[in-house]
């Protein structure tokens, strides 16, 4: 598999460098279009510039994308800037026809999420005084809401980056059918997709409640005739949330 898999990827790589000459030879060729810098003609001495400065770059990176690697990418929790891969994932498959949806969700909930981390501290700041025993407090109740819905869009991550979603736009167009593959399996197998999307659906509404929870915190943190008391409360409940998600994932 893995030298078929050498020999397509060179061939892809060979197949576009082909083209490329094929297009430089229309270009430049006098017998075709015949651009040339040299040309008594100012648009095609200028076109002929342009197009070879144009080709330097281009080929570039024609051939980084031919000899790139498509492979699954899977995050972990503690590896550095996972939350921006995180996003930087989301947003590769915000134009996906069957992922697009969630991931734009997704990316919502992220901007959201920042936003929150952003206005917490000064909320807790202005009402308890920075390093105060309820500052500390209630920045571990952050923090910890902050990981909890992380982890949940690594694992969206994850999932996304090991969906086929051409195998199954395959299965669900009914393609499947036309082929010697036991239709049984192939329909196991698009229910194994159609939970696959449910869960990530899933763990968006599991974000949501946690945004929900965060947004009622810093309601009750801006109000300054709530006592500690009310907001010990919520807190609570977000500690009561984020032990659910744990026990859910």
């Amino acid at each position: 598999m893995e030298v078929q898999g050498c020999v397509k990827k060179y061939g892809k790589l060979f197949a576009g460098n082909a083209a490329f000459a094929a297009v430089e030879v229309f270009l430049f060729s006098p017998g075709l279009l015949g651009l040339s810098p040299f040309s008594p003609n100012p648009l095609k001495a200028a076109a002929a510039i342009a197009a070879g400065v144009m080709s330097v770059p281009l080929f570039i990176w024609l051939n980084r994308i031919l000899l790139a690697e498509k492979k699954a990418e899977l995050l972990k929790a503690d590896e550095e800037h996972v939350w921006e891969k995180s996003l930087a994932l989301m947003e590769h498959y915000r134009s996906s026809k069957v992922l697009g949806g969630i991931a734009q969700s997704a990316i919502a909930q992220m901007e959201r999420m920042d936003k929150v981390q952003e206005t917490f501290e000064t909320l807790v700041i202005r009402r308890f005084g920075a390093g105060s025993l309820s500052y500390e407090k209630f920045m571990k109740v952050i923090v910890s809401a902050c990981e909890c819905f992380s982890n949940g869009m690594i694992r969206m991550a994850n999932k996304m980056a090991i969906f086929d979603e051409a195998e199954y736009k395959k299965l669900a167009s009914m393609e499947y059918k036309l082929d010697d593959i036991p239709d049984e399996i192939q329909e196991e197998k698009k229910l194994f997709y159609d939970k696959t999307l449910e869960n990530l659906r899933f763990i968006l509404e599991k974000n949501e409640k946690i945004l929900l929870e965060t947004d009622h915190l810093m309601m009750e943190m801006s109000e300054m005739g709530c006592s500690e008391q009310d907001i010990d409360a919520v807190a609570e409940q977000i500690h009561t949330l984020i032990g659910q998600l744990e026990y859910y994932t």
